[in-house]
């Protein structure tokens, strides 16, 4: 599987770190929201790392900030609406 990656928003609270990024698989040309989860002590045994996958639909329903900046990327896709062919009036 080969993933290409957009970040879309990092927490950080203390020893305890969360990254949201877009990810397109290449080879089955799926589109979701990678979510990893850093938790523990870096130096320590304590120290985990959990990646999710999120269904873009999903993530979108859910009010948040790394929503809010996949809003505005996606917004840049269609910026230009010159190209943009619109339904005419019947």
């Amino acid at each position: 599987m080969s993933l290409l990656r957009r970040p879309l928003y990092q927490r950080s609270e203390g020893a305890d770190d969360d990254s949201w990024r877009l990810a397109l698989d290449t080879e089955t040309s799926r589109l979701f929201v990678e979510h990893e989860k850093r938790r523990g002590d870096f130096r320590g045994a304590g120290y985990a790392i959990e990646t999710d996958e999120i269904e873009l639909a999903e993530f979108l329903k859910h009010p948040s900030h790394g929503r809010e900046q996949l809003v505005k990327l996606l917004e840049t896709l269609f910026a230009d609406d010159s190209d943009v062919s619109r339904p005419t009036a019947a």
